[in-house]
């Protein structure tokens, strides 16, 4: 079946009113058990209840569109918990611009959690000057709103100062998206994190003594150290790692090579929206490692 625009957009559409829960009861309800606790019926399906669940809500609806497999390569490679995740992704494809939206690109807002997205809807018009959306986890308004409990139908000017970018989804129907040399230039001024997946990786390697091709296969992972906040803690491995949850937007501080609480915190954010072994610790040769590594 064709991976069509409207498919995400009416999914989405369908979705609006709907209200998070105060408890884990009657989340398929849209209006029922209302409250202000994060638990929702995309959280449920994500794995991750309760939480911050814009980014779910956008996972959740792709996949109801469009099925797992396909949703994955239209959110450019993978679901995640996390907006700056999905836009980093959407950046490596070169499938992101910062003008021009288009019905069925997906926007990121600026907010104040951590550097990059902390927020994320999905565009269902942009006539004119104006982009409107559908989100998840906000209220009504012209602001974003970003833990504001529900599905809500929002409108923005298109020069609105907190709108990041727009990722685009390659949909059957559309021409394929290369963004401009003017959209990256764009990208680069409002900040976008620079450290990437590659240089991560070369960084990693460097760290533990594989070989620095910025390509994660058996060997970088056969030497990889557990490191967490009680082991390895001061390893050359542990600056790269900040560095690069960082720029994915899980808040760890300063990369000062040292695994502290805030290290900790970042990487049990990272296992749990990437359904890994939720302990902190990122394991010689286990999930934590082969998610970071991109070998899962």
């Amino acid at each position: 079946m064709a991976n069509t625009v409207d498919k995400a957009v009416q999914a989405a559409l369908q979705e609006v009113g709907y209200l998070e829960k105060k408890s884990d009861s009657q989340l398929e309800s849209k209006t029922a058990n209302a409250g202000s606790a994060n638990y929702t019926k995309y959280g449920k399906w994500y794995g991750l209840n309760p939480d911050l669940w814009c980014a779910m809500f956008l996972c959740w609806v792709f996949n109801k569109a469009y099925g797992k497999k396909a949703a994955k390569q239209l959110l450019a490679g993978k679901f995640s918990a996390a907006c700056e995740e999905i836009r980093q992704n959407f950046i490596s494809k070169n499938q992101y611009h910062t003008s021009a939206p288009r019905v069925g690109d997906i926007v990121f807002f600026k907010g104040t959690r951590h550097a990059g997205a902390n927020h994320i809807g999905l565009v269902v018009d942009a006539s004119g000057e104006t982009v409107h959306t559908v989100e998840g986890n906000t209220s009504g308004g012209s602001q974003v709103i970003d833990n504001g409990g529900g599905v809500a139908k929002k409108s923005y000017t298109q020069s609105y100062s907190r709108i990041l970018g727009y990722g685009r989804p390659a949909y059957d129907g559309l021409p394929a998206s290369k963004a401009p040399a003017s959209a990256q230039t764009g990208a680069a001024s409002q900040k976008t994190p620079a450290y990437t997946k590659k240089q991560f990786i070369r960084d990693i390697q460097a760290a533990i003594g594989a070989k620095k091709d910025g390509i994660a296969g058996p060997e970088t992972l056969s030497k990889t150290v557990t490191v967490s906040k009680t082991k390895n803690r001061k390893h050359p491995a542990v600056a790269p790692i900040q560095k690069y949850l960082n720029a994915l937007g899980y808040g760890c501080g300063a990369a000062d090579g040292i695994a502290g609480p805030k290290f900790d915190a970042a990487v049990r954010a990272y296992q749990k929206a990437n359904r890994c072994i939720f302990d902190g610790e990122i394991t010689a040769g286990k999930n934590t490692w082969r998610s970071l590594l991109g070998l899962r």
